[in-house]
């Protein structure tokens, strides 16, 4: 296909959070067109003003190659998809980019190569950590460091909560699954290069330690040369480097800030043991500046650095008749390694559960059979923070509870004796789910995420349980919602109380108070005539006294400061998750005796000062600089400003708003709480 004036037709299939960034990489190149993307689990509403004027989007894949016809297709999909998507386009004469991980089995990836040399296409996989800026400049730089000798590739990576597209809850076996492919592919791409064995020697795994929680530990050897490969969930700060050691020097190749640290020299003698160290500093000094400004501007176009050069580089394979940016060999390597670590994974995640379920049956056994007499209780959200600490104080009092999930969790995370169902909430609820139900307690929300996102699984799925919930005639709904849905003290002029309205259709709260407040609206819409009797308990910004983490209000923590957005006498409002509990529980047990809105929050707030100390006990380390509220004000708008040029599109956030304190009147509050807890156990801050 040599020749400028030809276009490639790219299909993309896989329309997610990837998806996209493939999208808009394909809109930026001047030799390819985008012809037709496909996903059957997306609405096409969501795809306006993401695909070019005039693209058709397909439900269906085959309608994708019958009507676009494609000559280049993008595999942006759920993993377990990705081997019969790239056989589907092969066999269809397109050329195809995989995303990682390429396949889950070197068995897959081996017959994908094969098809592609059969039928004279290109293969990709995205690998783009191989097109940023430290791997590009870091091959022309090796033999200044003399023979390499080792080399450690590592990635730490903070958890997601949900899997893409809004689907369940993600364990660590499936995070690791994920994100496994970039430190590996790395590390043996940078093998290969500094390997001098003569011939192509296969890579030895040596050691190899794969724990459950999220841990991974490898030692390889290609050749003379041994590498070490770190993954972690647990480990911070988040990296991702891959550290070079030579005869001469080494390098440092920081994927996170978009740098590289060249040490060249054996460093032996007196005066560069002195210097390393500030050569060392002034590098990374300028390269987090250099990286930083790097980022803002691959913020600005949607696309992950590296993305686009991966994907120019395979188009030009495909148009030029260059080199494979990425070989076949290397990519089903990266499969076999990924797979041999993923098998100790679940062979040490299956022992792991084996444990767990014992330990499970011994406590639900001890439990009791509940009081079906009572009625059974639905918490939704039982999977959460607050929804687990519900469920499980409700079993104990020997009510029998019901939870539905999106996926069924590990004996590990479940409640004992309490039952588990599977189901999604924003989807047609099964018809068993309200059988023997008296009482729902609806915990569940989105809480990250855009609008979308809150608007399928906070507002949509409030809408259907009130209808399943209808339909069964369950008289009793308990909603959990959020104090931030009403007007400020500021606009009301006043102390914040349940009688308060709501400041609806305000996107500048951010997306999850939106979405509670709609839902709010949406019960009082929908209450009216149904059968259904609702309480709304408003509940201020959560907080575990016993395993304490700040709220977001407090501020944020940058290196060793903790930068607290207020002063220092302030008041901020919380509500203890116990408090919470014990509330809900009440509100179970004297459902018609309790008020019909509750705005729940501690009835002696604690200042800024002390919720502060609560961290200084856990992170001695830490020092605190209280930002005056007058400051947090006057530089509000510079930083409005700053998120519309890091994130346009994006209606941006006021952050006085968003930090400054609320005054609210808590004598109802005070009220319940006394009725819940006539013991008086709660705890505050003063008394952890």
């Amino acid at each position: 296909m040599n020749g400028v004036t030809e276009k490639l037709r790219v299909g993309i299939i896989g329309c997610g959070k990837m998806g996209i960034q493939h999208i808009r990489a394909v809109k930026q190149m001047r030799r390819a067109e985008l012809v037709g993307v496909s996903d059957p689990g997306i609405d096409p509403e969501t795809m306006k003003g993401v695909l070019p004027t005039g693209v058709p989007f397909f439900k269906n894949v085959p309608d994708l190659f019958r009507s676009a016809n494609p000559n280049v297709v993008h595999v942006v999909t759920p993993p377990a998809s990705h081997f019969d998507l790239a056989m589907l386009a092969l066999n269809h004469g397109a050329h195809v980019l995989v995303e990682k991980p390429f396949t889950l089995e070197r068995t897959h990836a081996e017959e994908i190569a094969a098809l592609a040399e059969a039928r004279n296409l290109q293969l990709c996989a995205g690998h783009q950590l191989l097109f940023e800026y430290p791997s590009r400049v870091a091959e022309s730089l090796l033999s200044m460091i003399g023979s390499v000798v080792h080399m450690e590739s590592y990635f730490s990576f903070r958890p997601v909560r949900r899997s893409p597209g809004g689907g369940g809850a993600i364990g660590p076996l499936d995070q690791l699954m994920d994100i496994l492919p970039h430190p590996v592919y790395v590390l043996l791409k940078f093998l290969r290069t500094s390997c001098r064995t003569p011939g192509s020697p296969a890579v030895d795994i040596r050691f190899l330690e794969a724990d459950p929680s999220g841990e991974v530990i490898a030692i390889l050897r290609l050749g003379s040369v041994i590498g070490r490969l770190v993954v972690t969930l647990n480990g911070r700060p988040v990296e991702s480097y891959l550290r070079i050691i030579g005869t001469n020097g080494s390098l440092l190749l920081d994927f996170v800030r978009g740098s590289i640290v060249q040490l060249p020299g054996p460093g032996t003698s007196a005066i560069p043991i002195l210097l390393n160290p500030y050569s060392e500093a002034r590098q990374i000094a300028a390269g987090a500046v250099k990286g930083f400004f790097h980022l803002v501007a691959a913020k600005k176009k949607g696309i992950y650095p590296g993305v686009q050069e991966l994907i120019e580089a395979f188009y030009a394979s495909v148009l030029d008749g260059n080199t494979l940016p990425i070989p076949a060999s290397n990519i089903v390597e990266t499969v076999g390694v990924c797979e041999t670590i993923g098998n100790e994974l679940r062979r040490n995640c299956n022992q792991a559960e084996a444990i767990s379920e014992a330990t499970y049956r011994i406590r639900e056994s001890e439990l009791g059979t509940p009081d079906v007499t009572r009625g059974r209780v639905l918490v939704t959200g039982g999977t959460g923070f607050l929804g687990r600490k519900v469920a499980a104080g409700l079993r104990m009092l020997g009510y029998p509870v019901r939870i539905p999930a999106r996926t069924i969790p590990a004996f590990s995370k479940r409640v004992p004796g309490v039952e588990y169902v599977k189901a999604d909430l924003a989807d047609p609820l099964p018809s068993h789910m309200m059988d023997g139900i008296r009482v729902v307690i609806h915990c569940a929300a989105e809480t990250v995420g855009n609008k979308e996102a809150h608007e399928r699984n906070s507002v949509l799925a409030t809408r259907n349980i009130l209808e399943a919930a209808a339909a069964a005639n369950v008289g009793r709904f308990i909603h959990i919602s959020s104090i931030a849905v009403l007007k400020s003290s500021r606009e009301m002029r006043g102390p914040v109380d349940e009688s308060t309205p709501l400041d609806l259709d305000n996107e500048g709260r951010g997306p999850y108070v939106w979405g509670k407040a709609e839902s709010e609206r949406l019960l009082g819409n929908f209450a009216k005539g149904s059968g259904v009797d609702v309480r709304i308990i408003r509940l201020g910004p959560l907080v575990d006294f016993n395993d304490y983490a700040p709220p977001g209000r407090l501020g944020r923590e940058v290196g060793r400061l903790f930068v607290c957005m207020g002063n220092r006498r302030e008041k901020l409002s919380v509500c203890d998750i116990e408090t919470a509990a014990s509330v809900i529980r009440y509100y179970v047990e004297r459902f018609e005796e309790s008020p019909p809105i509750l705005n729940l929050v501690e009835p002696d707030a604690p200042s800024r000062k002390e919720l502060f100390e609560m961290i200084k006990k856990i992170r001695p380390d830490l020092r605190p600089i209280f930002v005056p509220g007058f400051l947090v004000k006057s530089i509000s708008p510079l930083m409005k400003l700053l998120q519309k040029i890091l994130m346009p599109g994006k209606k941006p956030i006021d952050i006085y708003s968003a930090f400054s304190p609320e005054n609210y009147r808590t004598d109802l509050a005070n009220k319940v709480i006394s009725l819940a807890d006539p013991r008086g156990t709660r705890k505050g801050p003063t008394n952890v």
